[in-house]
């Protein structure tokens, strides 16, 4: 299946309007008109047909709206198919948490430029009003940095829910108020259609993903501080193990933390390996001192697997794995996976060597295959990892993993694409999903 990229995503949800609209409007012989409508900033409009600006961009960006917003809560079911899509589960958030904000650009745009009906009182204008405004706190409050910093991740996440609630204000309001939509009969199957999907979606999420979607029960077996912040967690299955791949990821809740939450964490064992591993960085309320909250016993939860940062996309022999500080924790299953058939530089990105917490882990792998090679690049010792720095005499020829900080991340590909290395070879995983 192709991965559907944000550099193509957005395209579509655009053009596939322009499509819709451009066909209905040019079809349309109705008799839809401002008898006496008004507008935020451009006056009056009485007795003006249909075809006006500000009545066909109004409701284009409503449109906009109801789509954008409509897919992301089908990418909020977590489906396989969808992930699938998307490219994985880090990627197809990351779209999730744009789509938001520019969704909410849009809504503004729709209050600024639709004519609002003056003839008669109708309860969908209110409601229309009270869903704009919900939204855009709701949008602001789950994508600023200040409040995702701020807020506490059980108060985010439970308001973040209530942006279903919000949606279906908004589409109750397209369906009570006069629109030209509602006499175009492609947009009007396509917004409405898209509309239905959205709230279904949402629903699925809110009320019936916990009935579908059983999570594995699991014990704690073992718990380390490694130090620098960061703790290591051996878990055990209570009866059916998880089945993933090497380099995917899986949501954890500590009961004894919150019985609501969970978080999403690398594994960094092995699949063939008894123990299910995760190693986690303090980045947070939940994650600070994890070691000094869990012990040994406690039962835990586990969903997934998800991710696609695995062998399955990779096509070259020749790979280069680049990690930056935690960002090792995919790389410490994958490396167990390099056989005959490929060669892998490893560099792990840290500031000194007593963070190299699994250098010797990841030694004792390189010690019997002779197809890896592995670095532990110190930045208080070498500065900065670059492209140039690699050792390579060729660029193109290869595949790229890349796991570690957003700077690290865009600095690395940014230099690999001026050496003519394709987007489709240098493969990424987010850290950030809030």
């Amino acid at each position: 299946m192709k991965m559907l990229k944000q550099e193509v995503y957005f395209p579509i949800i655009i053009g596939i309007h322009f499509i819709f609209w451009a066909i209905d409007l040019s079809l349309y012989n109705g008799s839809f008109m401002e008898v006496s409508s008004d507008t935020l900033f451009f006056g009056e409009l009485t007795n003006v047909g249909w075809d006006n600006a500000h009545r066909i961009l109004g409701e284009v960006f409503s449109s906009w709206v109801v789509t954008v917003f409509a897919f992301n809560f089908l990418m909020a079911t977590r489906a396989r198919w969808v992930e699938k899509l998307f490219g994985g589960l880090d990627k197809m958030y990351l779209i999730h948490r744009r789509s938001g904000v520019i969704a909410v650009f849009l809504l503004l745009a729709h209050f600024i430029a639709v004519p609002r009906d003056l003839v008669a009182f109708n309860p969908g204008k209110p409601l229309g009003f009270y869903a704009l405004i919900l939204i855009i706190v709701g949008v602001i409050l789950s994508a600023a940095p200040i409040f995702k910093r701020k807020i506490p991740y059980n108060k985010w996440i439970n308001f973040h829910k209530l942006m279903g609630l919000f949606y279906v204000m908004a589409v109750l309001h397209g369906l009570m108020v006069s629109s030209l939509i509602k006499e175009l009969p492609i947009t009007r199957v396509y917004v409405f259609g898209m509309a239905f999907l959205g709230i279904a979606a949402w629903f699925y999420r809110a009320f019936l993903y916990g009935v579908f979607n059983k999570k594995l029960n699991y014990s704690i077996n073992e718990v380390n501080d490694l130090g620098s912040g960061i703790t290591e967690v051996k878990l055990k299955a209570k009866a059916n193990e998880l089945v993933y791949k090497a380099g995917q990821f899986v949501f954890v809740k500590f009961p004894s933390i919150s019985k609501k939450e969970q978080h999403p964490f690398t594994i960094s064992s092995h699949p063939s390996e008894g123990d299910l591993r995760v190693t986690i960085k303090g980045l947070g309320d939940y994650t600070n001192n994890l070691h000094e909250k869990i012990a040994v016993g406690e039962a835990v939860t586990i969903e997934g697997p998800f991710g696609l940062f695995t062998f399955d996309n990779l096509d070259k022999k020749e790979q280069i794995w680049i990690a930056g500080g935690i960002g090792i924790t995919p790389f410490l299953s994958l490396i167990k996976e390099v056989g005959n058939q490929k060669n892998v530089k490893l560099f792990w990105c840290v500031k000194n060597d007593s963070e190299a917490i699994y250098k010797s882990e990841i030694e004792a792998v390189v010690a019997e295959n002779p197809n890896i090679d592995f670095t532990v690049w110190t930045s208080d010792d070498n500065g900065y990892l670059t492209v140039d720095k690699l050792g390579l005499t060729a660029y193109k020829d290869k595949d790229y993993l890349i796991c570690g900080p957003q700077v690290l991340k865009t600095s690395i590909m940014t230099q690999l694409k001026k050496e003519g290395v394709k987007q489709k070879q240098i493969h990424d995983e987010e850290f950030a999903f809030r």
